[in-house]
């Protein structure tokens, strides 16, 4: 019965995985089509992040649901850490196509953006050195190569796991009657 559970839980994972990675994709492509450099403004991800969380949090209470209206710590971690991992996975293919195939002609459009931001914030605590300056374009236009996105992915995936532990605290519920 268990592993019966487990292929479940990665099967309804993966489903909703794809679907919030489809959902992913479908916002970036909004955005790319009203205005490419919202991508980098802090507030677009903010709401991307929490429209991801409340689909998770739906989707675990899905599968809790399928479980008989109970779930454990561990079984809602995982399943939300699996979703995560899906739809980040979808979304950073995507970014690859998008920024290295589809439209290179994006990425210094972006880098300047964020250059702009960077530098606006940093004239509030006193500014930076032209050589800084110019290592952090660099580094900004590397994150937008094949390599850049896949060192990217590797790196949020710790944000996901904590993402994951606060949605699995949401959504498990403990059954009293099986406690004693």
């Amino acid at each position: 019965m268990e592993n019966q559970e487990e292929a479940n839980t990665g099967q309804h994972s993966i489903k909703w995985g794809i679907i919030l990675g489809l959902i992913s994709i479908i916002i970036t492509l909004v955005i790319y089509l009203i205005d490419i450099t919202l991508l980098v403004k802090s507030v677009v991800p903010l709401i991307s992040l929490v429209i991801s969380i409340a689909i998770i949090i739906y989707a675990g209470r899905d599968y809790r649901s399928k479980l008989g209206g109970y779930m454990s710590f561990k079984e809602a971690f995982l399943h939300a850490f699996v979703v995560f991992v899906v739809a980040g996975f979808l979304g950073v293919l995507f970014n690859i196509l998008l920024f290295n195939v589809i439209d290179p002609d994006i990425v210094p459009i972006l880098v300047e953006t964020q250059m702009t931001n960077t530098m606006q914030a940093m004239e509030t605590f006193g500014g930076g050195s032209p050589e800084m300056m110019d290592g952090m374009a660099q580094g900004i236009k590397d994150g937008y190569t094949v390599m850049g996105q896949l060192k990217g992915f590797l790196w949020v995936l710790i944000l996901y796991a904590i993402a994951a532990a606060i949605v699995g605290a949401i959504n498990k519920k403990k059954n009293k009657e099986e406690e004693f």
